[in-house]
């Protein structure tokens, strides 16, 4: 007789949803992981950005505060962000689609950057990017 029986396919599924139980988590895990990286790269790039454009303001005699980041629309998807201080492209998601490892813009100086378990806010203030999550998220990301 060749062939498995039921008892061993039982088994053989029953290990394969204990190997699951714990793969899949960490799979996870590693994704959001993933995205801050991501978020801790972008908001380094932005902030060095600002810092840049703060010194080039005082060197040219120019007082004017830094109000805005970009000129983008406001909960808008592909919407190009940080432009008045980035050489690069950064699209945004809007408020329904929250599409993971993305930046939305939610009002003139407030944007929010989406991981699989957290939403980090960020407003620009008096010219600094400044995380507005809570004091834990903020000090993950600093």
């Amino acid at each position: 007789m060749k062939g498995f029986s039921l008892l061993e396919i039982i088994i053989a599924i029953v290990l394969i949803s204990i190997i699951m139980a714990f793969a899949v988590p960490k799979f996870s895990q590693i994704n959001d992981k993933t995205y801050i990286t991501t978020l801790k790269s972008e908001l380094s790039l932005i902030r060095q950005a600002i810092t840049k454009l703060k010194n080039q303001k005082v060197l040219l005699l120019d007082n004017q505060k830094i109000n805005s980041l970009d000129d983008a629309s406001i909960n808008k998807k592909n919407e190009k962000l940080f432009t008045k201080v980035i050489d690069f492209e950064i699209l945004s998601t809007d408020l329904t689609e929250k599409k993971l490892g993305s930046w939305a813009k939610t009002s003139s100086n407030s944007y929010s950057f989406y991981t699989a378990t957290n939403t980090f806010l960020f407003t620009l203030e008096e010219g600094v990017f400044l995380c507005k999550s809570e004091e834990k998220l903020c000090k993950e990301i600093e």
